[in-house]
């Protein structure tokens, strides 16, 4: 269908077009952008290159990861894992790295599924470690009662009030 290598693919549905936001497989320093693809009848794709990048995410350096969308109030929020970042203790950890002492989960805003996105904080969302579960692998959705939710490794967050 396309060339590239993708994997964590998050799928949704805005409207009526199926939409798959997946991330960008490569070596880390070289996973820095994501691509979306969209259909009106899963048979014939479109792709939308490079939707969110480092151009958008200035604290943005290696490992952009595991998208994750929800739309609101007509906007439209990709949560996302970025730089792997690690912490003193664990084994990954590498004190002379400093590509990995910040980043975790970030958040950017576009119009549209298939952007431009911005990043919404300028800065992480969440960048500490809870209950020991690095900041990464993020999922959002909305219940059915309205109440958005955020999840992350070993919990989940409310982020969102009706």
């Amino acid at each position: 269908m396309f060339d590239g290598w993708y994997a964590d693919p998050e799928g949704a549905v805005f409207g009526d077009t199926y939409w798959v936001f997946p991330t960008f497989s490569d070596d880390f320093e070289k996973q820095l952008h994501f691509d979306a693809f969209s259909s009106k009848d899963l048979v014939n794709w479109k792709k939308h290159e490079r939707i969110l990048d480092t151009t958008q995410i200035k604290w943005l350096r290696q490992a952009l990861w595991a998208p994750s969308i929800i739309e609101k109030n007509d906007e439209y929020y990709l949560f996302f894992g970025a730089n792997d970042i690690q912490r003193p203790g664990r084994d990954s950890y590498d004190p002379d790295n400093d590509i990995n002492h910040y980043g975790g989960i970030g958040v950017a805003v576009a119009q549209s599924p298939a952007g431009p996105y911005k990043d919404y904080l300028g800065k992480p969302l969440i960048s500490d470690f809870y209950n020991d579960a690095q900041p990464i692998d993020q999922f959002v959705f909305q219940d059915t009662d309205g109440t958005y939710y955020f999840f992350m490794a070993d919990g989940a967050i409310a982020i969102w009030e009706n």
